[in-house]
Parts: C-alpha cells; sequence; structure tokens
C-alpha cells in the first residue's frame, strides 16, 4: 500500500519534476521503505502502550487510533522539516496544502487513511489463522 501510494503521490513533490530518473527511483524507494519503517515503529509503540503486540485482536479501534495518530504526527513533524527548514523537498502546484498548518493534504490523508486499513487488514487476517473454539 505504501509504495503505491507513493506513486500516486510523487507527482505532486518537485522532485519527481526536477531531478533524472535514477534519482527519482531512488527516493522513491527511500520515501517507501521510510514509511514502512514509521509504520513498523508507530506499531510497536503501540504493543508497548498497549502492553499486547497483537493489539489489533484484543482493542482494534483503541490501537487503530493510537497508531494513526502517531503516524499523523510524524508526518506532520516531517514536512515541516523537510519542505520548511531542510528544504530536502517541496511540493507543486497540484499538492493540496493543509490551510494554517501548510503542509501538503496528501501526506496526511496517507496516514489517516493506511494505519485504519492495515488494522482491519490484520484483524481480518487474524482471525482467518485462528483456530475454531472447541465445541463449534
Amino acid at each position: 500500500m505504501e509504495l503505491l501510494w507513493e506513486v500516486a503521490q510523487f507527482p505532486l513533490y518537485d522532485v519527481w519534476h526536477q531531478n533524472d530518473w535514477g534519482y527519482i527511483l531512488y527516493a522513491l524507494a527511500h520515501c517507501t521503505l521510510g514509511d514502512l519503517l514509521i509504520l513498523l515503529v508507530a506499531y510497536e509503540i503501540v504493543a508497548a502502550v498497549r502492553h499486547d503486540r497483537v493489539w489489533y485482536r484484543h482493542s482494534p479501534l483503541a490501537g487503530a487510533a493510537l497508531f494513526t495518530l502517531l503516524g499523523v504526527l510524524y508526518t506532520f513533524g516531517s514536512e515541516i522539516y523537510n519542505v520548511r527548514i531542510e528544504q530536502s523537498w517541496g511540493y507543486t502546484e497540484l499538492m493540496p496544502v493543509l490551510p494554517v498548518l501548510g503542509v501538503g493534504g496528501v501526506p496526511f490523508l496517507q496516514w489517516l487513511l493506511i494505519p485504519p486499513v492495515l488494522v482491519w487488514l490484520l484483524w481480518l487476517l487474524g482471525d482467518m489463522g485462528r483456530a475454531p473454539d472447541a465445541g463449534h
């Protein structure tokens, strides 16, 4: 999901328009792997807070809310740092920018949608992998 999202949103960043294909592919891989790392760290933080590595089975809504919030907060900080301070990337005129916050709306949408979808998929796959209860 992260790779597909990155490919879809990549034209909204100036990296797509200002560099050669080698750099574009590097940036795409870098951003995708970075997003996966953010997901893993956020998942582990939720697991530590919930004292449960399979929190998606026992408290999917509360866990998904925290999982999503962590991704959104990281994204906000990353976009502020990389766009405004470090200027390592920028937006094209196609990127919707969140009012007041002044950061890209599409990265926020990414972190509002993907974590809950992943929790839902984990929950579904977790139920598929369980043995049926005795007596049923």
